[in-house]
């Protein structure tokens, strides 16, 4: 299992909310061959608002291949791949050809 959590920069949780509901909704078929493809078996997102009103996403990905997903999502050459990562780097103010987040640390 790999979890990381990501802040939503202040003025992109509309853009990441509506990436949200592609994913439920018109691209869930395309996320779901994604995560398979890419050896996940589960992948999860949590919207936390913190007492100052920022935004903190929690993401669950489980797997054989969870703890690697996003380097793996960054080598692909799949298009809809290309677009979840751009999407997410936007939605999270990242660059993703510079080194992405590490997983997080399991203490417990």
């Amino acid at each position: 299992m790999g979890a990381m959590a990501v802040p939503v920069p202040e003025g992109k949780l509309d853009q990441w909310q509506a990436w949200m509901s592609e994913l439920n909704g018109p691209r869930k078929a395309e996320f779901e061959a994604s995560n398979a493809r890419n050896g996940l078996t589960s992948h999860r997102a949590w919207l936390q608002t913190n007492p100052d009103g920022s935004h903190l996403v929690i993401a669950v990905h489980e797997g054989p291949h969870a703890d690697t997903y996003l380097a793996t999502l960054a080598a692909s050459e799949d298009p809809f791949d290309h677009w979840f990562l751009s999407a997410l780097a936007d939605a999270h103010g990242m660059d993703p050809s510079g080194p992405l987040p590490p997983a997080a640390k399991q203490y417990l």
